[in-house]
């Protein structure tokens, strides 16, 4: 393949309230378009910035609107260098996109940023490559392309409960359907024991049907923010003499990617997220005790997310979906991956983090985006995807958006 066009552009989408996680707040979110051409055909990626969970110092250190325009920027080097090689499939083009980026940010800025920041700046590139291989191959089908086999006919969809949520809208989702509950910690050792004690009685009285224990599930995600095993071994602790832990599914990213700590003791599924950004820290955390791993595609680009995939399946980890606040277009991109992929034991179905409906200002105008628009975007129904018929059209993936199309508006050049 050789890139011979490249444009890019954003729009910013506000949140209904600020996002809290990892002890920091976000109020909008930079929707960023790409589109590359070969000479005979063109293709639009997509992608949504988040610094705040790519890289939380870079967000302390420059803020939000700083932040976002270093990876807007990382972006728009990437699209110019794409035109300077060749390469014969997306993942070869991505991973040397990698280290050209993670070279150009340091020397530029100064910052030596994590890896997943670089990743997230690559993800619109990273579709867009795939649109484009797809066109090239003459190929219109997600099973085809990437090899994933469709094994899944419910998909359930996880909330994502921040530091903000009120027990008012949590107990919403309980009554919508919704069962495996991701909720944000890490705020402060004593506010987490309290916040996950209040959202565990507001689930004693329900039931579900896709659980083994035919109750909600709590899933729980510190961001790295512990500070060290005693601290979550106190935690955990805390929820098993409080009758809590056997509701517990999953604990996601407990210590940041710096600290090499072993997990393996503790009672309870543990999943890594943003401390693994390729095979190399997958294997870190498989043996340090982890069971199970937050697959991205759309913050760590498909290429990316596929090879850690393979990899997660020969070690026996568990692998789901997790999701970034995506707009309706980048939800299929991730649910196209969830309903090919297995699932956790404590459930019986494939699951799909999704929390676009909950957090942005305009979803429902955002759906009219959709190339499917309103009468063909799938929603849940009480907290399940129904994908039976999901791969007649792959949830509009490799159809083309007019609005994101024609939000590019500034051509790139390898000069």
């Amino acid at each position: 393949m050789k890139i011979k066009y490249g444009s890019i552009g954003y729009v910013t989408e506000p949140l209904l309230k600020p996002f809290g996680f990892k002890g920091g707040y976000v109020s909008d979110v930079w929707q960023v378009a790409v589109t590359i051409g070969n000479g005979e055909q063109k293709a639009t990626g997509l992608s949504i910035q988040s610094v705040l969970w790519s890289d939380g110092q870079v967000f302390a250190t420059l803020g939000q609107l700083k932040g976002d325009q270093l990876m807007y920027d990382t972006t728009r080097y990437a699209l110019a260098y794409l035109q300077t090689i060749k390469f014969d499939h997306p993942k070869q083009a991505t991973r040397q996109l990698f280290d050209e980026c993670y070279t150009y940010v340091r020397e530029t800025s100064g910052i030596e940023v994590k890896k997943t920041f670089i990743l997230n700046a690559l993800v619109a590139i990273d579709m867009a490559l795939w649109l484009l291989y797809a066109k090239e191959q003459g190929v219109s089908s997600f099973t085809k392309l990437t090899g994933l086999k469709k094994c899944h006919d419910k998909v359930a969809s996880i909330p994502l409960i921040t530091y903000t949520t009120t027990t008012k809208e949590i107990s919403e989702m309980l009554n919508n359907g919704l069962f495996f509950l991701k909720i944000k910690i890490g705020n402060n050792y004593e506010w987490d024991k309290q916040r996950i004690s209040e959202i565990y009685k507001l689930t004693k009285n329900a039931t579900c049907q896709y659980t083994t224990t035919q109750k909600p599930i709590l899933y729980l995600d510190a961001n790295g923010r512990y500070e060290d095993y005693d601290k979550l071994s106190s935690l955990i602790d805390y929820l098993d003499v409080n009758g809590i832990l056997p509701d517990v599914g999953l604990f996601e990213e407990p210590f940041s990617e710096e600290k090499q700590i072993d997990v393996s003791s503790l009672p309870c599924l543990f999943a890594c997220d943003e401390s693994a950004h390729s095979i190399k820290e997958v294997n870190e955390r498989f043996e340090q005790g982890y069971g199970a791993i937050a697959l991205k595609p759309v913050a760590k680009t498909l290429s990316e997310s596929l090879e850690m995939l393979d990899f997660a399946i020969i070690k026996g980890m568990k692998p789901f979906i997790a999701d970034l606040t995506v707009n309706p277009f980048l939800l299929e991109l991730n649910r196209n991956v969830a309903c090919r992929i297995d699932t956790l034991d404590s459930v019986s179905v494939g699951l799909l983090e999704t929390n676009g409906d909950m957090n942005y200002t305009n979803w429902e105008k955002m759906i009219s985006y959709h190339p499917l628009k309103k009468e063909g975007f799938q929603a849940a129904k009480n907290g399940v995807f129904m994908m039976d018929d999901y791969e007649k059209n792959d949830g509009g993936i490799f159809l083309n958006s007019s609005y994101y199309d024609n939000i590019p508006n500034e051509v790139i050049t390898n000069g």
